[in-house]
C-alpha cells in the first residue's frame, strides 16, 4: 500500500476528490448517461439500453454497468459515480507508470525516474485533470486501453499466453466501453511494434498471430452482448453501419475540420506547452532513441492522425486515452540534460487568469452601469449566473500562480507544476459546482413533471429533451416528446394536458404556468389549454427541435 499511495500521487486524489463529491451531473451526457443507467437500474434489464422508454444503440453498456455498480453502496447518487470514475483514472496512472517501468531498460539507471516523470507529466496535464471524474466513456476507455497495452508490453517479453489473455480483456472491454475505438488507440500500437519492439522484427509471425488472438478474444467478449441484444441484423445496422461507419464517415455530431485537434491540442496539455524547454536537438534524438519514447509516439501520433484526417467527428476527450503516450515522449525528453521545466510563465498566467476571475462578478453585477451588457453583447441570464461566482476561487487560483513563481528548486519543479496544475483543474470545477451548479439541478422540474405523471395527467417535452429529467425524477415511465410542429395537434387532443421545455426559441405568447431557471435560460410549463387560447403563431421555431445538443 505504501508503494502505492505515494506522497504526490495521495496529492492529486486529494486534490480532486471535492470536485467528485460536489460537482453535479452536467447537461446534456452526463444526465444523459446516467438516465440510461437509471432506466436499467429500474427495469432490471442490464442488457439492453433504453432512455426514455426507446432502444439506445449509441454506445456500449459496460459504464452504464459501472454506473450500477457504484450505486449498490449508497444508492443512485452522482458523487458515488464520480468517485468511480476517479478511481479509474488514479488506476490508469498507477498501469500507466508501471507500464513505463516494464518499457524502459531493466538496468537503465533513470528508469524509475523516467516512469515517475511519465505519470506526473500525465496526472499534471489540465485536461486530463479536468476530466478525471467526469461521467464520460473516454476516461473508463482510457484505463482498458492500458490494460490492452500491457497485453501488448507483454508480447514484447515473449509472454505470449498471457498477452494474449490481457489483450483480450483491454480490447473486449474497450469494446464494450466505446465500440472501436479501443482499436484505434492501443491497436495501432500493435500494428506498428517493428518499430520499436525487438520481438517484434525478430518474430513478426507469431507477434501478428498473438495480436489477432487477442483482438479476437476482445471482438468475441463484445459480440457476446451485441448479439445476444441486437441479433446479427440488429448488430450490422445499429453498430457497424450506424455508429461506426456513420460516426468515420461522415459524423453525425460535431464535425470539425481536420486541423482542429492541432489547433486546441497545446491549450490541453497546459501546463507542459509553457513550460517544458528543450533545445531541437533533444526533440529530435529522443523522436529515435529507445523503445519507451518510440512506444509512446506509436501510441499517440498515428492515432492523432487518424482522429484528424479520417474521422470528421471531433470533440477534445476523444484523445484522452492517447494522451499517455505523448506524456511518455516529453518524459524521456525532458530526462535530457539539456531540458528544462520554467513554471514561472505558467505562474504568471495562473496568477493574472485567478485575478482577473476573482474580479469578474464584480463586474458581471456591475455590467449595466460599465456598459458591458451592450459592448460584448452578453444575456441578462448569463450575468446573473457569473455575479454569483464566489471572487475565492479566483483568488485561489492567484495563489497558486504566486506559489510556483516563488518554486526555484529545479528538482522539485515538476511537481510542483503539476499539482499546481491538478489544484487551478480542481478550483474551476469547483468553482463550476458552485455557481453552475443550482441552475444545471432540474431536480425541482423533475419533480413536477413525475407528480404530473404519476396524476395521470397528460404532459410532454416540445422537442427532444435528451433523458435530462429522467434521473433527477427517477421516472418509471417515458416522458413523451411533442415537435413544434405538431404542438397544436397534442394540445388540442390533451386539453388538460401540460407542455414542458428547456429550449428559449419557440415563438410561444401564451402565459407560462411556471419558469425555472435552467442553465442560461429557462425551464417553462405551459397549460395546453393557454397554447390553444393564444394566436396563430409561426409554423416553425427559428432552428430545427432536435439539433440543440447532438450525440456525444
Amino acid at each position: 500500500m505504501k508503494a502505492v499511495l505515494t506522497d504526490w500521487r495521495l496529492c492529486w486524489l486529494l486534490l480532486l476528490l471535492p470536485v467528485a463529491v460536489f460537482l453535479p451531473a452536467l447537461p446534456i451526457d452526463e444526465t444523459r448517461y446516467l438516465s440510461i443507467a437509471w432506466e436499467m437500474r429500474f427495469s432490471h434489464d442490464f442488457l439492453a439500453l433504453h432512455l426514455n422508454g426507446a432502444p439506445y444503440s449509441d454506445k456500449g453498456p459496460l459504464l452504464f454497468w459501472l454506473i450500477n455498480l457504484a450505486w449498490l453502496p449508497f444508492g443512485p447518487q452522482v458523487w458515488t459515480v464520480r468517485a468511480g470514475i476517479l478511481a479509474a483514472s488514479f488506476c490508469s496512472l498507477l498501469l500507466f507508470e508501471r507500464l513505463v517501468l516494464r518499457l524502459a531498460p531493466t538496468a537503465a539507471p533513470d528508469r524509475r525516474a523516467l516512469a515517475t516523470r511519465a505519470t506526473l507529466l500525465l496526472g499534471g496535464i489540465v485536461y486530463f485533470a479536468l476530466f478525471s471524474s467526469a461521467i464520460m466513456f473516454d476516461v473508463v476507455l482510457g484505463t482498458f486501453v492500458l490494460v490492452a497495452l500491457h497485453g501488448i508490453a507483454d508480447f514484447d517479453e515473449r509472454r505470449w499466453p498471457r498477452g494474449i489473455a490481457l489483450a483480450a480483456i483491454g480490447f473486449g472491454l474497450g469494446l464494450l466501453t466505446k465500440g472501436p475505438a479501443v482499436l484505434l488507440d492501443a491497436g495501432l500500437v500493435a500494428l506498428f511494434a517493428p518499430w520499436w519492439s525487438a520481438t517484434a522484427r525478430e518474430q513478426p509471425g507469431r507477434w501478428y498471430a498473438c495480436v489477432l488472438a487477442g483482438v479476437i478474444g476482445g471482438v468475441a467478449i463484445a459480440l457476446a452482448w451485441a448479439v445476444a441484444v441486437y441479433g446479427v441484423a440488429g448488430l450490422w445496422s445499429e453498430i457497424i453501419l450506424h455508429q461506426t461507419v456513420g460516426r468515420v464517415v461522415k459524423s453525425f455530431a460535431h464535425q470539425r475540420p481536420f486541423w482542429w485537434y492541432f489547433m486546441v491540442l497545446p491549450f490541453m496539455l497546459l501546463p507542459w506547452t509553457l513550460s517544458l524547454r528543450a533545445p531541437w536537438r533533444a526533440w529530435r534524438e529522443h523522436f529515435l532513441a529507445g523503445k519507451a519514447a518510440r512506444f509512446g509516439l506509436v501510441w499517440f501520433v498515428p492515432a492523432f492522425a487518424v482522429f484528424c484526417f479520417a474521422i470528421s467527428g471531433k470533440q477534445p476527450h476523444y484523445l484522452l486515452p492517447i494522451l499517455p503516450g505523448l506524456a511518455l515522449y516529453l518524459a524521456t525528453v525532458l530526462g535530457d540534460a539539456a531540458a528544462r521545466l520554467r513554471g514561472r510563465l505558467f505562474g504568471a498566467l495562473l496568477l493574472v487568469a485567478g485575478l482577473a476571475f476573482a474580479a469578474v462578478p464584480t463586474l458581471a453585477a456591475h455590467a449595466r452601469e460599465i456598459s458591458l451588457l451592450e459592448r460584448l453583447h452578453l444575456t441578462d441570464a448569463f450575468l446573473r449566473v457569473v455575479a454569483g461566482l464566489w471572487p475565492l476561487w479566483g483568488a485561489l487560483v492567484a495563489a497558486i500562480g504566486a506559489w510556483l513563481l516563488c518554486v526555484r528548486d529545479a528538482h522539485a519543479s515538476l511537481r510542483a507544476l503539476a499539482l499546481a496544475s491538478v489544484a487551478t483543474a480542481a478550483c474551476g470545477m469547483l468553482a463550476l459546482a458552485q455557481d453552475v451548479g443550482p441552475y444545471v439541478d432540474v431536480s425541482v422540474a423533475a419533480a413536477r413533471i413525475k407528480q404530473i405523471q404519476e396524476s395521470g395527467q397528460p404532459i410532454a417535452h416540445l422537442a427532444w429533451h435528451h433523458g435530462l429529467f429522467e434521473f433527477p425524477g427517477r421516472f418509471t415511465r417515458p416522458l413523451p416528446k411533442v415537435n413544434y410542429a405538431d404542438l397544436r395537434t397534442w394540445c388540442a387532443a390533451h386539453p388538460d394536458g401540460e407542455i414542458v421545455t428547456f429550449y428559449t426559441k419557440y415563438p410561444i405568447t401564451a402565459k407560462p404556468e411556471l419558469e425555472l431557471p435552467y442553465r442560461f435560460g429557462r425551464i417553462i410549463f405551459w397549460r395546453a389549454a393557454d397554447i390553444l387560447a393564444m394566436p396563430a403563431v409561426p409554423a416553425k421555431p427559428i432552428a430545427p427541435d432536435d439539433e440543440d445538443a447532438p450525440e456525444d
